[in-house]
């Protein structure tokens, strides 16, 4: 069983290529619906979807999904990162307190879409890897 696995949109691709000892799958401009199958068998996978399709009404549902699929593979732990979207956020939110997963924020850049620092975030993530 790989430690930690990255999936998702290119949040999780910039995540990823910071975090050098997990497994990343991830794609630019991948919908939530596309990061279901993406989910693998690790101790812990971190999560960002949400941020190109904040506005679809399945966006919830593909989110419950993932974490089902996470359940699946017998995750250990799932570390989200919340979209910036408001509505976004919020969904991720809400699936992330039923599971009592972790929620990491980050500053944005001025596009109001990605990180301000892929290391920033990255080292956050980590972070709430190991429960700090």
């Amino acid at each position: 069983m790989m430690d930690c696995a990255v999936v998702g949109d290119s949040i999780a691709l910039g995540v990823g290529t910071e975090m050098h000892r997990c497994a990343v799958n991830a794609t630019v401009g991948l919908p939530s619906a596309e990061i279901i199958g993406r989910v693998q068998h690790a101790n812990t996978v971190v999560i960002s979807a949400g941020s190109n399709d904040a506005h679809s009404p399945d966006l919830e549902n593909n989110l419950r999904a993932i974490r089902t699929r996470a359940v699946n593979a017998r995750v250990m732990r799932v570390i989200w990162i919340s979209p910036m979207d408001p509505r976004a956020a919020a969904a991720v939110m809400r699936v992330a307190r039923i599971h009592g997963d972790r929620v990491v924020h980050f500053t944005p850049r001025p596009d109001n879409i990605h990180p301000a620092s892929y290391p920033t975030l990255a080292d956050r993530v980590a972070k709430a890897m190991h429960g700090i």
